[in-house]
């Protein structure tokens, strides 16, 4: 059972969208490659659990916006 929402990617899309904030500036917080964090963001690496505490973390968000 995963308790990442099926829509992540998306509410994270949305949300750097929203925010104006660049993918590389997320990648670069969290210490991960561009094309890596590229890749999770549309769903060609798993959007886990690991990866939206990490992400959370970066944006200073709480992570239960990608929790189930």
């Amino acid at each position: 059972m995963t308790v990442v929402k099926e829509n992540a990617n998306e509410i994270l899309i949305n949300y750097l969208n929203e925010h104006g904030i660049k993918q590389n500036f997320v990648a670069q917080k969290m210490g991960i490659s561009n094309p890596t964090f590229s890749s999770r963001l549309h769903g060609r690496l798993k959007f886990d659990a690991d990866f939206a505490v990490a992400v959370s973390k970066a944006l200073g968000i709480d992570v239960d916006i990608f929790l189930k």
